[in-house]
């Protein structure tokens, strides 16, 4: 088997079940075996990313398209104990339908993996890079907890919550790392744009997190932050320095999607999207 692997960046952003969209374009790339020096990922891309440089083809579509209506996984009747989401549940064996996470693929890859949180003691990105064994557990668990609806999770640089909170579309940090040539995927349409938060939200956060004001700024200024970035992105991608991956329609797909189907359309949406644009990928990787 021909294996291309890039001297490149793979830059996914969250979305929680957005995320689908990311792993068809994953699953497409495994497929035509394209592999990238660096996988950064946050919040749903980061479980995305993992699976990617573990070369796990379909083990997320099978995860959300299989177990979403286990209650032991996802259940709104939990809001209140903060856990909608059990991220637990991923890192478990459950049974024969189940695919558990092949932690030795992910350690023999040639790819280097970066997960992004935000710290909740001074509101800025946590990055951790080729995290293995329990470690990267926590961190992948914390790159994903979704404020207010998850508690913060432990990780090696304190508490932390989800990374799109202060970084949603981590493209800075493939520059930092020294790439000039970054592949981008999104999961929201080039045309979405963030509303400002509104006022009760504003006030939910300095409330809820009084004792991180410098998290509840970040997270009060998220929709500012986000605009930006997706403004550079398109400069760049005019530029030619990034390749931009993105829904070509607005996607309908909640954080938390009951609805299988919707799940599973979009999964196809991104593996088809992605399919179409492989030619132009390759040859920016390439060029």
């Amino acid at each position: 088997m021909f294996v291309l692997l890039y001297n490149a960046a793979l830059v996914l952003e969250g979305g929680a079940f957005r995320g689908q969209y990311t792993a068809g374009v994953c699953d497409m790339l495994l497929a035509h075996h394209i592999e990238f020096s660096s996988v950064i990922g946050v919040s749903a891309g980061s479980l995305n990313g993992v699976n990617f440089v573990a070369k796990q083809y379909g083990r997320a579509a099978n995860i959300n398209i299989q177990h979403r209506h286990d209650r032991d996984y996802i259940s709104m009747a939990r809001i209140f104990k903060k856990k909608v989401i059990n991220m637990d549940y991923l890192f478990e064996d459950h049974g024969l339908s189940w695919r558990n996470f092949d932690e030795r693929a992910y350690i023999r890859s040639a790819s280097h993996f970066t997960a992004v949180a935000t710290r909740l003691a001074d509101g800025k990105a946590a990055l951790f890079t080729d995290m293995t064994g329990e470690k990267l557990t926590q961190v992948l668990i914390a790159s994903c907890s979704m404020p207010f609806m998850m508690d913060p999770a432990p990780t090696p640089e304190g508490l932390c919550l989800d990374g799109g909170v202060v970084d949603s579309i981590p493209f800075d940090v493939a520059r930092q790392q020294g790439y000039d040539k970054i592949v981008v995927v999104r999961t929201r349409d080039v045309n979405y744009r963030k509303k400002p938060t509104s006022r009760p939200v504003a006030k939910l956060y300095r409330s809820y997190f009084k004792d991180y004001p410098l998290f509840a700024d970040a997270g009060i200024n998220r929709p500012e932050v986000y605009n930006r970035q997706v403004a550079e992105i398109e400069h760049l991608e005019r530029t030619g320095q990034v390749f931009n991956i993105a829904p070509q329609n607005p996607v309908k797909v909640g954080r938390v999607e009951p609805n299988v189907k919707k799940i599973r359309a979009l999964y196809e949406t991104g593996q088809r999207e992605a399919q179409a644009i492989l030619p132009n990928l390759i040859n920016y990787l390439e060029s």
